[in-house]
C-alpha cells in the first residue's frame, strides 16, 4: 500500500482522536460505532489525508463506506494515489 497508508492513517486517528491509546483498534474496528469519527473528526481526518498524501477527495468519496475503518480508509487513499501517478 502506499507509503503504508493504513499505518498512518492509524497514527493519525490514535493521536488526534483516540489521545494515544489505541488498545482494541485494528484495521477493522468500525470506527463510527465506537464514535471515533463524527463531522468534526472527519473533517480533520480529510484535511489529513489530503495533506499527507497529495490527494484530493471528492464529495462523493467522503461517505460512511468508505470512511467506516482504517483499512476502507487506506484503501480510498491507495486508490487515489494510484490514479494520480497514472494520471501524471
Amino acid at each position: 500500500m502506499t507509503v503504508d497508508a493504513g499505518q498512518r492513517v492509524r497514527e493519525f486517528i490514535v493521536s488526534s482522536c483516540l489521545s494515544g491509546d489505541e488498545r482494541g483498534l485494528t484495521d477493522d474496528t468500525d470506527l463510527q460505532e465506537i464514535g471515533v469519527l463524527d463531522s468534526f473528526t472527519t473533517l480533520a481526518l480529510i484535511g489529513f489525508l489530503e495533506e499527507a498524501f497529495g490527494v484530493r477527495l471528492e464529495a462523493d468519496e467522503v461517505n460512511s463506506e468508505t470512511f467506516r475503518t482504517i483499512g476502507t480508509i487506506a484503501r480510498l487513499v491507495h486508490a487515489k494515489t494510484e490514479r494520480s501517478s497514472t494520471d501524471g
